[in-house]
């Protein structure tokens, strides 16, 4: 699910238009919708990039 989230803002892809390795687009779409409404995915970016810093992986 997340890879088909960044495959999307990556490419700018109309959601209809996903692969179907990502599953069906309706439920890539409002995961991302109520991921984005709730904050949950700005909240997942920053523990990441908080991690990756704290091991030296970002430059």
């Amino acid at each position: 699910m997340l890879n088909g989230m960044l495959f999307g803002a990556n490419t700018g892809i109309a959601w209809r238009d996903f692969p179907k390795r990502y599953g069906p687009w309706q439920t890539v779409y409002w995961r991302y919708r109520r991921w984005t409404r709730t904050g949950l995915g700005d909240r997942i970016l920053v523990a990441l990039q908080r991690k990756l810093d704290a091991t030296g992986q970002i430059v």
